[in-house]
């Protein structure tokens, strides 16, 4: 009896330590479970996240986008009109001018342009000189009842602006290209003529553009045209064959509108 009642005890005694045992087990693997528990959101809020990348702060030269040129329009158009004297023929008229380019740089515009030089007159001289098959140079002036002139140059156009403020450029450039000269009209005599010349031809000029809109500006400019075009002919006030040339180096000044776009 007493050797059950022993058993029995100590039976008893070794189920309450496993149940300690058990209890106190839980308790270790709960902290453990709420650790991996933060764990693991902490590893959802990261993975949903991303990795933390370091942001460099937006240039303000890249917000304007290479210092404000192509964010700027990157083409123009121009046109405009004045008055064009030949220093070597007498009276000026009517000059009329169009350009179209590309904007290069911040203060740098490369072009094409066609020009018209008009000039019509009821009575006036027109001046030509040339070279008979001898070699003889001569100057005529040829006195005329009517006369119609036209020149028009074609020059490849380069630009550089100088942007004093946001409003007003001033500007320099020079131009090169291809000059063609038209010359009718009924001399004293009464006979009917026309000569067509042409030849190389060169400008310098300087001006102003005046911005009055994002993309609308007016313009004003002076241009110093050098050309002589050149002809061959069968003259019959002479019966000869003739190579002739005609001064039209000169002055000019036109304005008018500038787009950009």
């Amino acid at each position: 009896m007493r050797v059950f009642v022993a058993t029995l005890a100590l039976a008893l005694a070794a189920g309450s330590a496993s149940a300690s045992q058990l209890d106190f087990t839980p308790s270790l693997v709960g902290p453990s479970a709420s650790q991996l528990d933060n764990s693991a959101g902490s590893r959802t809020l990261f993975e949903s996240s991303g990795p933390i990348r370091h942001r460099r702060p937006r240039d303000r030269y890249r917000e304007r986008d290479d210092y404000g040129y192509r964010s700027q329009p990157e083409y123009y158009a121009m046109l405009g009109a004045g008055t064009f004297d030949p220093s070597n023929q007498p009276g000026n008229g009517l000059y009329v001018n169009g350009g179209l380019g590309s904007v290069l740089a911040e203060q740098l515009d490369l072009g094409v342009q066609i020009s018209w030089y008009r000039r019509s007159t009821g009575g006036d001289q027109f001046v030509r000189e040339g070279n008979l098959p001898d070699g003889t140079h001569y100057r005529r002036v040829m006195t005329t009842q009517s006369i119609k002139t036209d020149l028009v140059p074609v020059m490849g156009t380069l630009r550089v602006r100088i942007p004093v403020t946001s409003q007003v450029q001033p500007y320099v450039g020079g131009a090169a290209g291809w000059e063609w000269l038209s010359v009718s009209g009924t001399d004293n005599t009464g006979l009917d003529f026309q000569n067509d010349y042409d030849g190389f031809g060169a400008q310098v000029f300087g001006g102003v553009n005046l911005n009055v809109g994002p993309t609308t500006g007016l313009y004003g400019e002076a241009v110093w045209n050098a050309s002589t075009p050149k002809a061959q002919f069968y003259d019959a006030t002479i019966g000869q064959n003739v190579r002739e040339e005609v001064d039209f180096d000169g002055l000019g000044f036109h304005g008018g509108l500038r787009l950009m776009f």
